[in-house]
C-alpha cells in the first residue's frame, strides 16, 4: 500500500493500519532492547508506585502535549504523505519500545511479564490514543507539497477550511477517552 493512499482512505482503516505499524515498530524495538540488554531484567525490584491525582494530572498533561504535537505536526504541513506528526509517532514507537525492552523506566519492573501486564493496562491505551489522534488529523494539512523539501505547495488551506467528518471526531473521541482511561489506570492502579 502506498503512503499517498493512507491520507485519502477512510479514517477507520487508516487508524488500523497506523496502529498495526506502530505496534510492529514498538515490539520490534522492544525485542531488540530485550535481546541486547538482558541484564536490565535482573536488577528490577517490585517497588511501590506513586499514585493519586498528582500522578493523574502529570500523565494527562504530558500525554496531551504529545497529542497536541502530533496533531499540530499533521495539520501544519505534509510532504507527500509524510508529516511531522507521523515523525513524532514513529519516534514514540521507537522510544517506548526501547525503554520497555531495556527496562529503563523510572521505576523498573521486576520481570518482563510484569512490564507487559502494565503495558496492557496502561501503555496500550496511551499509544492507541497517539495513533488515533494521528490518524484523525493526518489528512488535514494546511500546506501540502509533493516533495521534501517543498519547492512549491501543491495545496494550501486556511485553518477555517479544515473540516472533520463524524468518523474523525469519533476516532479522536475514542483516542481522548483511551488516554483518560490510561491515566486513571496508572494514577489509581485500576485493574491492578
Amino acid at each position: 500500500m502506498k503512503m499517498q493512499k493512507l491520507t485519502t482512505m477512510n479514517v477507520i482503516p487508516r487508524s488500523l493500519i497506523l496502529w498495526l505499524a506502530f505496534m510492529l515498530v514498538l515490539w520490534s524495538v522492544f525485542a531488540l532492547g530485550w535481546i541486547t540488554h538482558p541484564q536490565a531484567w535482573n536488577a528490577g525490584v517490585d517497588v511501590q508506585r506513586e499514585t493519586g491525582w498528582p500522578v493523574f494530572w502529570f500523565i494527562l498533561g504530558h500525554n496531551l502535549l504529545l497529542l497536541f504535537l502530533i496533531a499540530a505536526g499533521n495539520i501544519f504541513v505534509r510532504f507527500g504523505s509524510f508529516t511531522p506528526g507521523l515523525a513524532i509517532l514513529i519516534y514514540q514507537a521507537i522510544v517506548i519500545g526501547w525503554t520497555a525492552g531495556t527496562n529503563n523506566f523510572m521505576e523498573p519492573f521486576p520481570t518482563v511479564a510484569a512490564a507487559n501486564a502494565a503495558f496492557l493496562r496502561i501503555g496500550l491505551w496511551e499509544t492507541t490514543a497517539y495513533v488515533l489522534i494521528c490518524a484523525a488529523t493526518l489528512s488535514k494539512s494546511l500546506l501540502v507539497a509533493d516533495t521534501f523539501p517543498a519547492k512549491t505547495w501543491a495545496e494550501t488551506r486556511k485553518i477555517k477550511d479544515i473540516q472533520f467528518t463524524w468518523a474523525e471526531f469519533l476516532v479522536m473521541g475514542v483516542g481522548f477517552l483511551s488516554l483518560l482511561c490510561a491515566a486513571g489506570s496508572e494514577a489509581f492502579l485500576f485493574w491492578n
